[in-house]
Parts: structure tokens; C-alpha cells; sequence
């Protein structure tokens, strides 16, 4: 089978489809500036170029927080698992972590975050 200049034309075209969608889907735009904390119903901003330590209350105890060098991470938590500790530090748009048990929800919003959606009407 012989390929032609058409055949070499329509394989760059298809990968450079490939590599755009997958480009455009899997990069994580802008660099962080917050984060959302979500605990007992509540939520709360804290900017990521100030370090501090957050004692989060949940349900079973305090879930405590570090912010530090623009990284946001659970360093100690009541529940039994401690997944949350394990997961490590978020630092990037859209990135989220969670210690479920205590309901502790800590997310950094992205460039899609609104506060209504289609849901909101």
C-alpha cells in the first residue's frame, strides 16, 4: 500500500486534533490563588501567599491545615484512615482534597468556578 501527500496530510491533521483537544482538556490553567475551605456547612477563602496553620472543626475533632508555599495540606485529622494525610498537598486549579469523615471539604478553585450555574435559575 502506497501512501500519498493526502494520506500524509490527513494523519498530521487528526494528530494535531489529538494533541489540541488533549492539551486543552488536561492543562490546568493559571496559577492558584485561593483556596476554599468547607467545614460544618461553612465556607472559607484563604489566599495561598500567606502561610498559615487552620484548625478546621468537624463533626469528630479538628481537622488542622498548613498553608505554605502556595500548598495547601492536611497534616492532622480525628478520622480513622487519615486518606486526607496521605493525599498530600494541592497546589494547582481544580485540585481538591478531602477528609470525608470529619466533612471537611478543601478545594482551589478554577477559571470555571462560578457562583451560578445553570442550576441557580
Amino acid at each position: 500500500m502506497k501512501f500519498k501527500i493526502f494520506d500524509f496530510v490527513f494523519i498530521a491533521m487528526f494528530l494535531g486534533i489529538i494533541v489540541f483537544i488533549s492539551v486543552s482538556t488536561y492543562r490546568k490553567g493559571g496559577k492558584a490563588e485561593s483556596v476554599i475551605i468547607e467545614a460544618e456547612g461553612k465556607s472559607y477563602i484563604y489566599m495561598l501567599d500567606t502561610d498559615r496553620r487552620i484548625e478546621a472543626p468537624g463533626p469528630l475533632g479538628n481537622t488542622i491545615i498548613i498553608i505554605e508555599n502556595r500548598e495547601v495540606f492536611i497534616i492532622d485529622s480525628p478520622c480513622r484512615d487519615k486518606l486526607g494525610i496521605i493525599a498530600g498537598p494541592i497546589n494547582k486549579p481544580g485540585e481538591w482534597n478531602a477528609c470525608m469523615p470529619n466533612k471537611i471539604f478543601l478545594r482551589i478553585p478554577d477559571s470555571t468556578d462560578n457562583e451560578l450555574d445553570s442550576l441557580s435559575f
